[in-house]
């Protein structure tokens, strides 16, 4: 039996910021194995209702169609959080323009940024 990369093995972090919206941090590879491990982190940051879920995806090395699944099911959640992916890698982006999914997610290059566009959407 091998011994898995640390660095490969899928994590999820909550990060805190002074605003009410939450942050997950999406660690290593997302596969098949992984993805049960998200939709329970997903919901359980859904479920707190928060006006702003960000996916900080800087760390993601990998993610595969159960993955993209699992992001896809929570942006259609039944209590309207939105949900921002932001800083994906070129392997998520590839596989967000081939899926053509590129065109349901809001996607930013920063988490700042996806904070700054959940302010500028937010209606007054």
């Amino acid at each position: 039996m091998s011994e898995q990369d640390p660095t490969t093995t899928f994590h999820l972090t909550s990060l805190h910021t002074p605003t009410p919206a939450r942050i997950l941090r999406l660690h290593g590879e997302l596969d098949y194995a992984a993805s049960p491990h998200l939709r329970r982190a997903l919901s359980d940051e859904i479920a707190a209702r928060p006006p702003l879920l960000v996916l900080d995806l800087s760390d993601l090395l990998f993610c595969d169609s159960s993955g993209l699944n699992e992001l896809l099911r929570a942006r259609r959640n039944r209590h309207g959080v939105p949900l921002v992916l932001a800083a994906p890698g070129p392997q998520f982006r590839r596989l967000l323009e081939v899926t053509q999914t590129d065109q349901v997610f809001v996607i930013t290059d920063t988490v700042p940024a996806a904070l700054a566009y959940h302010e500028l959407d937010t209606p007054q």
